[in-house]
């Protein structure tokens, strides 16, 4: 996934592009179907069991929603959390 905004160049302080490339992983589990996971999001998870278990329940949710593949970055988890 890429993103795209401006910042200030780290030499001259001009204005330009600054594009983030996140780390995406795809899973394809058979309990919990297909879903794709930024590599800050794991490492999230790993450390908060229920939002472990939110994000579970959430993907679940856009599965039967006719969501092919549910994204999970740390946006989604923070989205989740202020439910």
């Amino acid at each position: 996934m890429t993103t795209t905004r401006t910042a200030s160049c780290l030499f001259c302080g001009r204005t330009t592009d600054l594009r983030s490339i996140t780390a995406v992983v795809q899973l394809d589990c058979l309990s919990c179907g297909p879903y794709e996971v930024t590599v800050g999001a794991v490492g999230q998870l790993r450390d908060d069991p229920p939002a472990k278990a939110a994000v579970r329940v959430e993907i679940r949710r856009q599965l039967d929603s006719g969501v092919e593949r549910p994204h999970v970055d740390i946006e989604f988890i923070k989205a989740l959390k202020a439910r």
